[in-house]
């Protein structure tokens, strides 16, 4: 396969104003940048909300969730959403989905089958946007003559598929528009993943190079090395703990003295636990989650792994900003220091 080399994106965690989250939207677009993902976690800044604000901002990105859940929030809710958004915006949006997790706990939601759940998830939501009228009794998903009360902008948007186990990439290869590799940044856990992918679109008579790949990695760009990565600790120590049960399939196993403190701590995602963890973990395993460091070290990783995984379409960076900065100043210091020095992949996908 020949490759073009991928497009950017910015991933932003709600954890800021919303003002800060949409400055940093229609800076993405101004810096070239070609989609914006607002992420769905604990009980942050509602998602739809603030992409609906960064709509009415920005005229050219795209934009959509990152990810959102169908056990937190309804399928077909979800649906109604993101065709609004798809309206609101004209004809940007685009929905990326997940199993979720980090604020189950809080709405007291259990992640029942997941694999079932996201297929069946898929399937409406779908169904909902072509116009269709939609009864399931499924094993998770239920829908009651189900049918959106207006006509979408579009009748199909791209649906991304966010996974890192195996059933669950599979599926994104089998179904999905687009494969959101989380939290990714090491060739070992990329040469699973594909794998993977391609395993579940060769079951589905699926032409692999219709599956769009997506590296989601948590970036911080920092001429101090130790600074750029103490900031992406607390996010490497929640994927730690969501990804417990893949970690052998991604040739990593869970540090020692991390696993000990979150023991102590039940397992919580909350802010002071993850950073408490977060502190624990040694540099190899957040150079796995994680591209951080100089301007140049962080241009050098990405071209090792897109030299490496020329299939990989799309890297969308997770903005995670060293010694009180924002997100916005990450997203300015990566377009102007690090995509500049990122030459497109040109090979065969391993």
């Amino acid at each position: 396969m020949t490759a073009r080399g991928p497009d950017f994106g910015v991933a932003l965690p709600a954890r800021v104003p919303v003002a800060a989250l949409v400055e940093a939207a229609r800076e993405a677009e101004a810096l070239g940048y070609a989609h914006v993902w607002v992420t769905d976690d604990r009980l942050q800044r509602d998602v739809f909300t603030v992409l609906a604000a960064m709509a009415t901002a920005t005229s050219r990105i795209r934009l959509g969730p990152g990810v959102t859940n169908p056990y937190s929030r309804r399928p077909a809710l979800v649906a109604t959403a993101v065709a609004t958004l798809d309206e609101l915006s004209g004809g940007r949006a685009v929905l990326g989905l997940g199993a979720g997790g980090t604020n189950h706990r809080a709405l007291g939601v259990r992640r029942e089958a997941p694999v079932a759940a996201l297929r069946e998830s898929i399937g409406l939501i779908r169904d909902l946007l072509a116009g269709k009228e939609v009864n399931l009794e499924g094993r998770v998903i239920r829908a009651d003559a189900a049918r959106l009360d207006f006509e979408p902008l579009r009748s199909s948007l791209p649906i991304y598929l966010g996974a890192r186990g195996p059933r669950m990439l599979e599926l994104a290869g089998e179904l999905a528009d687009g494969a959101i590799v989380g939290n990714v940044a090491a060739p070992d856990g990329w040469r699973y993943a594909l794998g993977h992918v391609a395993a579940g679109a060769e079951r589905a008579g699926r032409d692999l190079d219709s599956v769009r790949t997506v590296a989601w990695v948590y970036c911080s760009v920092d001429d101090d090395d130790a600074a750029a990565l103490d900031a992406v600790r607390p996010m490497v120590a929640t994927s730690l703990a969501t990804s417990r049960s893949v970690l052998p399939d991604l040739g990593l196993e869970l540090p020692v003295d991390y696993a000990r403190t979150m023991d102590a701590l039940g397992w919580s995602l909350e802010e002071d636990a993850v950073a408490r963890a977060g502190a624990t973990i040694p540099v190899e395993t957040l150079r796995f989650f994680a591209v951080a460091g100089n301007a140049a070290d962080c241009a050098a990783a990405l071209q090792k792994l897109l030299d490496r995984f020329p299939r990989i379409g799309h890297v969308a960076i997770v903005p995670a900003a060293p010694r009180g900065a924002g997100p916005a100043d990450v997203v300015r210091r990566f377009a102007a220091e690090v995509m500049p020095h990122v030459a497109p992949a040109v090979g065969v996908a391993s």
